[in-house]
């Protein structure tokens, strides 16, 4: 039996052969390039879009701590005219409920809860706010405490997802961004 291509009749021209491996090799290597390029930019989009997602929700806790505590202190010497009084925490609650946990959320109703308490409760003066924080000094209660504590936990559960899936493009934490 022949062993080789010549006794067989078939001859292999040797340029042919060195264009052959260098096309394959340089097809082999744009290949890679393309794959590790493509799962780069992959990786440095979803921690882009998470980094996005955190700061936007921090801009809805934000605005909604504003509201939140503004209706607390009118609340405080104040009835309410009517339901519009909270309307704006409805509606910003309501946007949680779109990209926010379930935790969030909770703690959110439960401040409008209590806004519509605060409002439903007498008149006080700010004397009165006064000689509250005085007795209760060591523990005194912060209505939005729960919220801020839900808010701080959520983002930063999606901060170390961001800095995992970064660390995990970059193959180590050190080079991770900080949100």
């Amino acid at each position: 039996m022949p062993r080789n291509l010549e006794s067989l009749g078939h001859t292999m021209d040797s340029a042919i052969l060195s264009a052959t491996s260098g096309l394959l090799g340089s097809l082999v290597g744009g290949l890679s390039t393309f794959a590790a390029s493509w799962f780069t930019t992959r990786s440095q989009y979803r921690a882009q879009t998470l980094v996005q997602q955190a700061v936007g929700r921090e801009a809805l806790y934000a605005e909604f701590v504003a509201e939140a505590a503004g209706r607390l202190a009118d609340a405080w010497s104040h009835e309410a005219v009517g339901p519009e009084v909270v309307a704006g925490l409805w509606s910003t609650v309501a946007r949680m409920r779109l990209t926010s946990s379930r935790a969030v959320v909770n703690e959110a109703e439960a401040v409008v809860r209590n806004v519509i308490e605060a409002y439903a409760a007498p008149n006080r003066t700010f004397n009165d706010l006064r000689q509250r924080a005085q007795a209760q000094a060591r523990e005194f209660h912060d209505p939005l405490r729960e919220f801020g504590e839900a808010c701080r936990a959520e983002l930063l559960a999606v901060r170390d997802s961001s800095v995992a899936s970064t660390a995990k493009r970059s193959g180590s934490r050190r080079n991770a961004p900080v949100i």
